[in-house]
């Protein structure tokens, strides 16, 4: 609580002690909000990350370059792993992608385990990484930087994620994977975890510092995130985008671009290429990502041959409609999000959205701007009703209906 800079050794003491059950939740609390009102300084993250991996296991892959990506996430609809690691693997490089599985957000692990299991054992992970070159599988079964799921538990329910903490959790994850290089996505703007350009940057160059004295080659990308990737929002929904795009059928050009600049950030970083995001678009449209992404769905356990009809989702529809000719100015993503969780997502992995009008898009009046879908129709009513009294959506020029009282 004084802010004092603690040595590895007493960090390791006190994570040790968390793993044991030693601290109470309101003495864990006092650690979290400590961080949170007075963040860790560089040299003190890089000890307490450390500290995080040696309370769990590690895992060792052959090969000279192990990669990985990672988004500090805040975004909705960011289904990009599902294209950045096929894309990465057929180009030659290893890249075992990890994921917190979660009941509240819809997460890339939830994403994947649409086309296979996700939960795999550490013999398992090494085996796919020498069949496919990629996997994309969540933590649960393997044991990285355990304390850490403990201390993410507290910071739910607080409902603060303070930076030093989130640097650590992240660093900590992949340096038990033996991560070489990573490219970090950092969401910026509006409805974002990160509001504005110098906090961004402020929290790059954290990162940055940090992984480079845990022996991690990070490169940050601070990318546009006011609004959605690509044009859906929901677990099977995502996964349907994701594999169409990958088919080459009905590009999302947010989707594709993102995807293919994270990529490509890793490719320079290695020194393959000086233009790694022309590499990766190729590798996308060539249908080598596509082939690959086959091969990891394989590898994993699931069914290769896997087509967008397979993929169920929401039963019941409802349909949200311009009441104005003009733009659409402004996607709010929290709106957004609380439209899916109300419709059932992702605990029912058929609920979402479909946002056929992006930002910068002129609609005429009576075009349908938000699909929603569930597979409960009184979750459908409270997600479309919501929907319409707070219009995540804004059209320019439209008026708002209220309908009913507060």
């Amino acid at each position: 609580m004084k802010g004092l800079n603690l040595k590895l050794d007493e960090y390791r003491i006190l994570c040790r002690g968390i793993i044991e059950g030693v601290y109470s939740e309101p003495m864990l609390a006092t650690i979290i909000a400590r961080a949170y009102y007075k963040p860790l300084k560089p040299d003190e993250i890089h000890k307490l990350t450390m500290a995080f991996v040696e309370t769990g296991d590690t895992i060792e892959f052959e090969g000279k370059y192990i990669v990985d990506k990672h988004s500090i996430g805040g975004v909705p609809g960011n289904k990009v792993s599902l294209l950045v690691v096929p894309i990465v693997a057929a180009a030659g490089l290893k890249i075992p992608k990890t994921a917190t599985r979660s009941i509240t957000t819809i997460g890339t692990a939830e994403k994947m385990n649409i086309f296979a299991p996700v939960d795999l054992t550490a013999e398992e992970v090494k085996e796919v990484i020498k069949k496919a070159g990629g996997c994309i599988i969540s933590t649960r079964k393997l044991n990285l930087a355990p304390v850490d799921d403990v201390l993410i538990n507290i910071q739910s329910k607080l409902r603060i994620n303070p930076i030093s903490l989130m640097v650590a959790s992240i660093l900590a994850k992949k340096k038990a994977m033996n991560i070489k290089y990573m490219v970090l996505d950092i969401p910026q703007g509006r409805g974002t975890k990160v509001r504005t350009m110098k906090e961004a940057t402020m929290l790059a160059n954290r990162f940055i510092m940090v992984s480079e004295s845990i022996g991690i080659n990070l490169r940050c990308a601070i990318t546009y995130g006011e609004q959605p990737v690509g044009h859906t929002v929901g677990v099977a929904l995502e996964a349907r985008e994701a594999l169409e795009t990958l088919q080459g059928g009905r590009p999302s050009t947010s989707l594709i671009e993102k995807s293919v600049g994270l990529a490509g950030i890793l490719f320079e970083a290695i020194g393959i290429t000086s233009e790694g995001n022309r590499l990766a678009k190729n590798i996308l449209e060539s249908g080598k990502a596509y082939k690959k992404f086959r091969e990891i769905i394989e590898a994993q356990g699931g069914n290769r041959d896997i087509k967008i009809d397979d993929i169920p989702i929401g039963t019941y529809t409802a349909e949200i409609k311009s009441n104005a000719n003009g733009y659409v100015v402004q996607i709010d993503n929290k709106l957004i999000m609380e439209v899916a969780r109300r419709a059932g997502a992702p605990a029912d992995i058929g609920a979402g959205l479909i946002i056929p009008y992006k930002g910068g898009r002129y609609v005429r009046e009576g075009d349908t701007i938000l699909k929603i879908f569930s597979n409960n129709e009184a979750r459908l009513d409270k997600a479309y009703r919501f929907a319409l009294e707070n219009m995540p959506i804004v059209i320019e020029g439209a008026v708002r209906r209220i309908v009913r009282g507060l």
